[in-house]
């Protein structure tokens, strides 16, 4: 799949979605409540064009980069939404290049975010999923590839992930547990859009609640599971 095309095509639906809710930007986002749909907009705006312009959060000052993603929001917190998108619109096409040129790996990371906040927004919004099938399967190519990381960093085992599109594998050494799931439903529990409970509750052969304690340890920056129920 071409990273880039998944990213505009995802910057497409998540514009549609903000124009269509124009007089609901000020509703507030459950899964990222200090934030307002416009703030959320603002941030995937922003970050768009601070990598664009290789503006990064500095390593010293700023580790977990929050100043960095606060700044985004801030300075754009007064502008239109036609200026948000008007930015999107210039910045957008830029830095989905920039994904192709790095690479499917790379680029996944950042379809998968932009995925993770359009849905958020969405369920905000009270409207339904942004399922894309392409969209979906690329985000988990990247939550499955950081699960895996996490598990083979805390040589904790293996976990099996099954899936409608077949079997996966994350960490390494003998498999401790199994989990079954739809795509878009895992995405969202190792994306922490579920309580742990909501993970817990998929198909679970094995040590499950040692797996999804496992993941959770791995989850960086402000990451955490919720503690409020979401159907989304």
């Amino acid at each position: 799949m071409d990273v880039g095309d998944l990213y505009e095509a995802a910057r497409a639906r998540f514009a549609a979605t903000a124009r269509g809710s124009a007089d609901r930007l000020a509703a507030t986002v459950p899964a990222t409540p200090d934030w307002t749909v416009h703030d959320v907009l603002a941030h995937v705006v922003g970050l768009c064009a601070d990598l664009n312009a290789l503006r990064f959060p500095d390593a010293a000052s700023d580790p977990g980069g929050n100043g960095w993603t606060a700044a985004q929001v801030h300075t754009r917190r007064g502008h239109s939404l036609d200026k948000l998108l008007a930015e999107w619109d210039r910045e957008g096409p830029v830095f989905a290049h920039g994904l192709r040129a790095f690479g499917y790996d790379f680029g996944a990371h950042f379809v998968a975010d932009l995925h993770c906040h359009h849905q958020d927004v969405r369920w905000a919004l009270g409207l339904p999923a942004d399922d894309d099938t392409a969209t979906v399967t690329a985000a988990l190519h990247h939550y499955l590839s950081f699960t895996d990381e996490t598990l083979r960093a805390a040589k904790w085992g293996a976990l099996e992930v099954r899936l409608e599109s077949g079997l996966h594998l994350v960490g390494e050494g003998p498999v401790r547990a199994a989990v079954t799931a739809d795509a878009f439903t895992l995405l969202r529990c190792l994306s922490a859009r579920r309580t742990r409970a909501q993970f817990r509750a998929l198909g679970w052969e094995g040590d499950a609640d040692a797996a999804i304690a496992a993941i959770e340890a791995g989850f960086a920056g402000n990451y955490s599971f919720p503690t409020m129920e979401v159907e989304q």
